[in-house]
């Protein structure tokens, strides 16, 4: 069990870092929409698609985790 915990760790932390940077950019986006910087239907696109990011990040986290879970840890590595 321990050994799966830490298997965990990486696509966990992976997960925050990009959700984070999402954030970041996303903020951006807005303040630069309100300040007329830029045009606001380039900063809502961007924002949609940093959203979009997030979600799928977190899919990719939850099926990684079933797969850690299941026992197919190295399912995503090749074998040669």
């Amino acid at each position: 069990m321990k050994n799966k915990s830490k298997k965990k760790t990486a696509p966990v932390i992976i997960t925050i870092l990009v959700i984070l940077f999402s954030i970041g950019y996303i903020s951006l986006f807005i303040f630069l929409a309100f300040s007329s910087i830029i045009a606001l239907p380039i900063s809502l696109i961007a924002i949609v698609v940093y959203l979009i990011v997030c979600v799928g990040i977190v899919a990719a986290l939850r099926e990684r985790i079933k797969e850690i879970n299941k026992g197919d840890e190295d399912y995503a590595t090749l074998n040669y």
